[in-house]
């Protein structure tokens, strides 16, 4: 028979649990809101142009979550025809100086991507207009958001998708 006391404590673990599991929801439901918020400024901005300036061609969006193998959300894509956004989950602090970050997605993948792409420009393979480029967005010194416009092919989209989901996995998981 368990005793007052055995109850009590499997109360506490319990108690514990459920605010553990509360904190990381909420967690969750702050980076919704964020991927939110960008989703309502980039319809406003979109949305609100003159007839003329409508482009002929709409360019469908996907959001897809990236998680790790553990389930935990390590970002949020949105994917379009020749953009891809990357929105980093907020607690997965990723700095400009992370090793994996800015030794294997920027310098070997990014910017191989943009090196092989000039490099076709001036071979006259590719238009510059073609050429891959990309963007990090910062907020007092951590990354927020990956734009990377142009990556054309779809092999090039699935290596940088799976270079992505393993930089973010190899940043949390160290710290």
């Amino acid at each position: 028979m368990e005793t007052e006391q055995e109850n009590l404590r499997k109360l506490a673990e319990i108690k514990t649990y459920l605010e553990e599991k509360i904190a990381e929801l909420e967690r969750e439901v702050t980076a919704l809101k964020e991927i939110r918020e960008l989703i309502d400024k980039e319809l406003i901005s979109k949305s609100f142009k003159k007839a003329a300036e409508q482009p002929t061609k709409t360019d469908e969006t996907t959001l897809r979550r990236l998680r790790s193998r553990t389930g935990q959300l390590l970002a949020t894509m949105a994917l379009s025809e020749n953009e891809i956004r990357i929105i980093i989950n907020p607690e997965i602090k990723v700095t400009q100086d992370d090793r994996p970050f800015s030794s294997f997605l920027i310098k070997k993948i990014l910017d191989n991507y943009v090196e092989s792409d000039l490099q076709q420009v001036e071979e006259g393979k590719i238009s510059p207009e073609q050429t891959m480029n990309y963007e990090v967005i910062y907020d007092n010194g951590i990354v927020r958001e990956i734009i990377i416009r142009n990556y054309r092919e779809e092999p090039r989209l699935r290596e940088i998708i799976n270079s992505i989901k393993w930089t973010l996995e190899t940043i949390s998981a160290s710290k």
